[in-house]
C-alpha cells in the first residue's frame, strides 16, 4: 500500500508540475518582489557566497535565504525569468503530491486526489506557482509539517513527529516567523483529539529538528560573515514595520480568499455543514484541517494586517475540507455542494459566452487589462466540455473522477488567460529587458550604477550587466556616499529629490505606466558619456 500511494504521489506531482510550468518564463520580471529576489540570486551567483541573502551593495534582511539557494542551484550560471520561477512551480507540486498522500493515507484515496486537483486549479495557488518568490515554497514546508502531525495523530511513531518538526525548521529558512504556523496549529489540534497513539516527546524530538534547522544556517554565518549583525539588526524593523502596516480591509482580504480557490469555495458551505452533523464522529485528520484553517484565518484577521496572499498556507486545508465533503455527501447531502459548484462553473461559462462577443476587462493588481474574445470562447469551452463529462460522470456514481475533470477545465481556463492575456498585457506595459537594454548603452563598461528599490528600477537593475549598488531612501534624501556611484537609475520623484545635493546630470529616461525612470551621471560623470 506504502507503494503504491508513493507511485499515485509521483504521478500527482509530474501532473501538477506539468500544469504549472507552461510559458512560466514569458512574462518579463516587472513586479518588485521578483526582482528582489532575483537581484539576490544574481549576487550569491556572482560573489559565490551565499551565506546571507544579499543584494548588491548591501545586506537584504526581509528574508531567509532557501528559496534564494534553490532558486541558485536551478540557475547554476546564468539567472532568467524561467529558472526564477522555477523552484515556486517544484514547490507548488510538491504541494499537491503531499495533498495527495494526506487524504490519501489519513482519509481516502479518492479525498486525496480530488484535494490535489482542487488545489492545482485555484486561482490564488496557480498564480502564486508561477511567480518567483517563496510563498508556494513556505506552503510546502507547513503542509510537510502538518501532514507528519497528521500522521502521528494516526499512527504515531517517532519518525512523524520528526517530520513535523523538520516542516517547520523549512518553513522558518523559507519566510521566517510564518513558518511558525504549525505550532500553533498541533496544540488546537490535540485539544480536540483526545485519544491518539503517539506519546508527546516524539513530537518534542520533531520540535528540537525546528529549532536545530534553523540554527544550522545561523550559527555558522554568526561566527564568519563580517554583516552578519547589520543583517541581524535589520530583522526587528522589518517585524516592527510588518506589524505596524495601516490595517486593510479583513472583509477585502476573505472575499480574496474565496476568489482564490473559486469555484471550489462553493463547495465549503456544504462541507461545514455536513461536518457539523458528523462532528463527533470526525476523524484526527479532518480535525487538523479544521485547525489549519482557523489558525491562518485568526492569525491573518486579528493579529496581522490582512493581504490575500497572507491566506495562501490556508489553500491545501480548504482543498482538503471540500474533498472531504465532496466525498463525503450522500443523496440530498451530495445536492448541497454539488449545486452551488454547478451555478458558480455556468455563470464562468456564460461570462466567457460574452466576452467572446465583447471584450471585457479583468483587474490583476489593480491594472485593468482586457480579455481578449478568443481566450473567453476557449475558457468557456473548455468548461462546458469539462462540465458535461463530469456530469455524465457523475451519473455513474464516480464522483472523484467527476470533480478531478472539473478541475481540468478550470485548469485550461487559468492557463488560457495568464498566457493569452495576462502574460501579453504587462510584457506591453513594462517591456524592462528593451529598456533595461537601451540604458546600459549610454553606462560604460565596469561603471557602477546605484539604484533605489522604488517602484520598476529594481525590475531594470537585474538585466543591468554593470556593478550595482542599491541605494537607501536617506542616503537619496542626503548627501552622497563616499565614493558615489558613476551613475544612478531612479524614479522620477527621487531623481528630483537628489539632483542638486547629488550633482546629477540627466542622460536618459524611460517610461512605465506613466512613471518616468531617469538615467543621470553623478557630478562630473556626463563627461564620461559613451556617445
Amino acid at each position: 500500500m506504502r507503494r503504491h500511494h508513493g507511485f499515485a504521489a509521483a504521478v500527482v506531482f509530474a501532473a501538477a508540475l506539468t500544469a504549472f510550468v507552461p510559458q512560466i518564463g514569458t512574462q518579463e520580471i516587472w513586479s518588485k518582489d521578483e526582482a528582489r529576489t532575483a537581484l539576490i540570486v544574481k549576487e550569491m551567483l556572482t560573489t559565490s557566497d551565499w551565506s546571507l541573502p544579499r543584494v548588491p551593495g548591501g545586506a537584504y534582511g526581509r528574508k531567509p535565504p532557501l528559496y534564494h539557494w534553490l532558486t541558485a542551484l536551478f540557475a547554476y550560471r546564468e539567472l532568467d525569468e524561467a529558472t526564477l520561477r522555477l523552484p515556486a512551480a517544484v514547490a507548488g507540486a510538491g504541494t499537491a503530491a503531499l495533498i495527495y498522500l494526506f487524504g490519501a493515507q489519513l482519509v481516502t484515496p479518492a479525498v486525496g486526489l480530488v484535494a490535489a486537483a482542487v488545489l492545482v486549479a485555484s486561482p490564488g495557488f496557480f498564480e502564486w506557482a508561477r511567480v518567483g518568490r517563496m510563498e508556494t515554497l513556505l506552503v510546502f514546508c507547513i503542509t510537510l509539517s502538518l501532514w507528519g502531525l497528521g500522521r502521528w495523530l494516526v499512527l504515531g511513531g517517532r519518525g512523524n513527529g520528526l517530520l513535523f518538526g523538520l516542516g517547520v525548521g523549512l518553513a522558518v529558512l523559507s519566510k521566517g516567523p510564518p513558518g511558525l504556523l504549525p505550532l500553533a496549529v498541533a496544540p488546537l489540534t490535540l485539544a480536540a483529539c483526545r485519544s491518539r497513539p503517539g506519546h508527546l516527546r516524539e513530537l518534542g524530538l520533531g520540535l528540537a529538528l525546528a529549532v536545530a534547522l534553523p540554527l544550522l544556517w545561523l550559527v555558522p554565518v554568526a561566527l564568519a560573515a563580517p554583516d552578519f549583525g547589520r543583517y541581524a539588526e535589520s530583522l526587528g524593523p522589518m517585524v516592527a514595520n510588518e506589524l505596524a502596516r495601516p490595517w486593510s480591509s479583513a472583509l477585502n482580504a476573505v472575499a480574496g480568499l474565496g476568489i482564490g480557490v473559486f469555484p471550489w469555495t462553493l463547495l465549503l458551505p456544504g462541507s461545514f455543514a455536513l461536518l457539523a452533523r458528523r462532528w463527533s464522529v470526525a476523524s484526527p485528520p479532518v480535525i487538523l484541517c479544521l485547525g489549519w484553517l482557523t489558525v491562518m484565518l485568526v492569525v491573518f484577521l486579528v493579529v496581522i494586517s490582512p493581504r490575500a496572499v497572507y491566506f495562501l498556507p490556508a489553500y491545501p486545508a480548504l482543498a482538503l475540507l471540500a474533498a472531504w465533503g465532496w466525498q463525503a455527501a450522500e443523496g440530498r447531502q451530495r445536492r448541497w455542494l454539488a449545486a452551488p459548484l454547478g451555478l458558480g462553473i455556468a455563470a464562468i461559462i456564460v461570462v466567457g459566452i460574452v466576452t467572446s462577443i465583447r471584450s471585457l476587462p479583468l483587474r490583476f493588481h489593480d491594472d485593468p487589462f482586457p480579455l481578449p474574445p478568443p481566450i473567453g470562447l476557449i475558457s468557456a469551452g473548455a468548461l462546458l466540455v469539462a462540465g458535461v463529462v463530469a456530469l455524465r460522470i457523475e451519473r455513474r456514481r464516480r464522483s472523484a473522477a467527476a470533480l478531478v475533470i472539473l478541475a481540468v477545465g478550470a485548469w485550461v481556463t487559468l492557463l488560457s488567460i495568464d498566457v493569452g492575456a495576462r502574460t501579453p498585457f504587462y510584457n506591453r506595459l513594462y517591456p524592462i529587458r528593451a529598456a533595461a537594454k537601451r540604458l546600459e548603452g549610454r553606462i560604460p563598461p565596469g561603471a557602477e550604477v546605484g539604484y533605489s528599490e522604488a517602484n520598476r528600477v529594481t525590475a531594470l537593475a537585474v538585466h543591468l550587466s554593470r556593478p550595482l549598488r542599491q541605494l537607501s531612501p536617506s542616503a537619496i534624501a542626503g548627501r552622497p556616499p563616499s565614493p558615489p556611484p558613476r551613475y544612478v537609475l531612479l524614479p522620477d520623484v527621487e531623481f528630483q529629490t537628489a539632483r542638486e545635493t547629488w550633482s546629477l546630470q540627466h542622460i536618459d529616461d524611460v517610461f512605465f505606466h506613466n512613471v518616468r525612470y531617469v538615467l543621470a551621471a553623478v557630478g562630473s560623470g556626463s563627461a564620461r558619456l559613451p556617445r
